[in-house]
């Protein structure tokens, strides 16, 4: 689940089409990008804008999506780049000013990036208090592109997204779906049935809710961040009214031992936020599931709800990029097991890339930032807290590789 940052960080936002005025930049290939806020009529559809998008959006696009970061504080800017729908949020955050973070935009190539970066970034000059913009596209990884963006000027940073993750082909059969599981899933999915585990399709009631936020929390245990009981809550019955969302909760035993909650967006569906029972209370390191295999039936059933609403595609979300899917001190090693049992490929993203507006203050936005989750991840100062977080080696916006552009001031 994505969580937004706290409210007190958090600016406002214009959406007035007037406000700012349009703004053009000139591509690579000499064309100019149109930079402008959408209109209120534009915004009224902007599920539809978005799934018409050159490559199709994501549930992170959507209405649904934007009024739970709204819940949470977040500060939503609705753009049109180059006549195209791109979610954004502004981020205030002491002393060095605000941000722009986009789900976007949705280019098909790291040259058509650049330009709409630098294009989004002039607009966004004109505001007055926009330190820098993010942008993460659906780019597939590529050393050559990253090696470009960094010439460019643009440098490597964080975002609310994971950047690697395991998506199912749905299409074909129900016997097709099946088929291209790892084996250790097929067995998996068989031994649930015979240990009689059931998963339900439940209404996101305030208790409902309440049971997977309980697992889910559980399974943070603070190594990682997740929005509080009343914003997951929200987040979940808005999903849920809209007809794009669905809560799981399996059953072994009679008591419920794993959950999650998905969320779809056109043909795509996706696994927004899980959460199982724990071996030990207050250890979120080891799961208590045992033998049953419930997540794995719980899963299997999130396929077929999914198809039966349309969808192409089950976004997974988040795995150990595919470089480190085989090292078993990654923090998430378990995770990126577990997924691959339904698809061997690993989709790895571009990444988010920041390209400074004021650059004195985004260098300094981007050093307080790494000294941050530098000591956030430090073996030794988590042990002294009794935090079970251990470095990730796909944070590679902490390697100083990728801090520094090859442009001054970005």
């Amino acid at each position: 689940m994505t969580a937004a940052p706290e409210a007190g960080l958090v600016g406002g936002s214009s959406n007035d089409p007037t406000s700012g005025g349009a703004i053009s930049a000139h591509s690579h290939a000499g064309q100019a990008v149109s930079v402008r806020f959408a209109t209120d009529g534009e915004i009224s559809r902007w599920d539809e804008l978005i799934l018409q998008n050159p490559d199709e959006g994501t549930v992170y696009r959507g209405r649904a999506n934007i009024d739970a970061m709204e819940l949470q504080g977040a500060a939503p800017v609705y753009l049109i780049v180059d006549g195209c729908a791109v979610t954004a949020f502004k981020v205030g955050v002491p002393l060095v000013g605000a941000l722009w973070v986009l789900f976007g935009p949705p280019v098909r190539d790291v040259r058509e990036l650049i330009s709409s970066a630098r294009a989004v970034a002039a607009f966004a000059a004109r505001q007055g208090e926009i330190t820098a913009v993010r942008v993460r596209t659906q780019l597939k990884a590529n050393p050559d592109d990253a090696e470009m963006l960094r010439a460019e000027g643009l440098v490597r940073v964080p975002t609310w997204l994971d950047d690697s993750t395991v998506i199912v082909d749905l299409t074909g059969s129900q016997q097709d779906v099946w088929a291209r599981f790892k084996k250790r899933a097929r067995k998996s999915i068989r031994r649930a049935e015979r240990e009689g585990v059931v998963v339900d399709r439940v209404a996101a009631t305030d208790d409902n809710c309440r049971v997977l936020y309980e697992m889910l929390d559980a399974t943070s245990g603070g190594r990682f961040k997740i929005p509080g009981l009343a914003s997951t809550t929200a987040v979940f019955q808005r999903y849920e009214s809209t007809g794009h969302g669905q809560l799981f909760l399996a059953r072994h035993c009679g008591e419920v031992v794993v959950g999650a909650f998905v969320a779809m967006l056109g043909t795509t569906a996706l696994y927004l936020g899980a959460g199982s029972v724990r071996k030990l209370p207050g250890d979120p390191t080891l799961c208590g599931l045992g033998d049953s295999r419930a997540a794995y039936a719980l899963q299997w059933d999130i396929m077929g709800w999914a198809r039966e609403h349309g969808c192409a595609r089950y976004d997974l979300d988040g795995t150990p990029s595919s470089a480190t899917i085989g090292d078993p001190a990654h923090p998430r090693h378990g995770v990126g097991q577990f997924k691959t049992a339904f698809s061997d490929e690993i989709t790895d993203y571009l990444g988010a890339y920041q390209i400074a507006v004021h650059p004195r203050r985004a260098w300094l936005l981007r050093q307080l930032e790494i000294c941050a989750q530098r000591i956030d991840s430090s073996p030794q100062l988590n042990r002294v807290r009794r935090r079970p977080v251990r470095p990730n080696p796909d944070h590679v916006w902490l390697h100083r590789k990728f801090t520094q552009s090859h442009r001054r001031g970005s």
